[in-house]
């Protein structure tokens, strides 16, 4: 398993290591309902929602945190996120 891989098995939040432009996030963003003009951020907080290819691609969402809702869905790979570990509970 890679290291990648194991840090999603404990903690499902992350942080962009680069930004996604205007055309880069609306290429890549599975929704069919995208917002105009969005960019993702360096260091904006995503989640991990699946892990892919054993650890070598991740589902994530980002954005307003309601059920069901999120303003961008995409797979984006270890070199484009830092895992946050998490708290211990």
């Amino acid at each position: 398993m890679s290291d990648a891989a194991r840090v999603v098995q404990m903690s499902k939040t992350a942080r962009m290591v680069r930004e996604l432009d205007v055309g880069e996030c609306l290429r890549r963003n599975a929704l069919t309902n995208k917002r105009p003009g969005m960019k993702i951020k360096q260091g904006a907080v995503v989640t991990v929602v699946e892990t892919l290819e054993a650890g070598n691609a991740f589902l994530v969402e980002f954005g307003e945190k309601m059920p069901e809702k999120c303003d961008w869905l995409g797979v984006l790979y270890p070199a484009e996120l830092e895992f946050v570990k998490a708290a211990a509970r």
